[in-house]
């Protein structure tokens, strides 16, 4: 099996990761919610820091709802799409530093480090919607982060959310079209 083969049995099998995707657009609508009903920056950051260890779970129900097998050994890239998967967790310690010493930049640190786990998907998936919708969470973060700090724990829930609502579609989108190419070639093949 050669590279691209895999890398496109991957991306069908995993739906692109939006089960996983969709696990997160949940968690930041969570976090908004949170956002409007306690004010205090340093209870809001320690619901922020506990809610990302339901990501991964959230994300496993939803893979299961949509029928997807996430841990289906596939070929040798599954592994590689676990561990791109898990270096969101291993930012933990940091995440956690940045809780309990600058508990406003919370929201920023997490978006930025779910940001830029989703380039290496760029080239896993082959997938242009793993590009766009992060480089917006990376430059809008740092405008929300630099411009309108004292809203930030209600602005970057809307941002991620709009950003990952893009990168849900984007998938979907390249999803549909890639199924109507093997529809296609099946059909000149008959």
């Amino acid at each position: 099996m050669d590279l691209n083969t895999a890398r496109n049995q991957l991306a069908l099998n995993n739906k692109k990761g939006v089960p996983m995707i969709t696990g997160a657009l949940l968690y930041w609508f969570i976090m908004l919610i949170f956002s409007f009903v306690i004010k205090n920056e340093s209870t809001l950051a320690i619901i922020y820091l506990y809610g990302t260890g339901l990501l991964f779970p959230a994300g496993i129900l939803i893979s299961k709802w949509m029928k997807t097998d996430m841990f289906k050994k596939i070929n040798p890239l599954s592994g590689l799409s676990g561990i791109l998967a898990a270096v969101p967790a291993l930012m933990g310690p940091l995440m956690a530093y940045i809780c309990f010493t600058d508990p406003g930049a919370l929201p920023f640190t997490i978006s930025v480090i779910t940001a830029g786990h989703f380039f290496p998907f760029a080239w896993l998936y082959q997938s242009k919607s793993y590009i766009y919708p992060p480089s917006a969470m990376l430059i809008l973060g740092l405008a929300v982060i630099l411009f309108a700090r004292d809203i930030q724990f209600t602005a970057f829930p809307i941002l991620m959310m709009t950003c990952l609502a893009l990168l849900i579609a984007g998938a979907c989108y390249e999803m549909k079209k890639e199924a109507e190419r093997e529809n296609r070639l099946d059909a000149d093949t008959v």
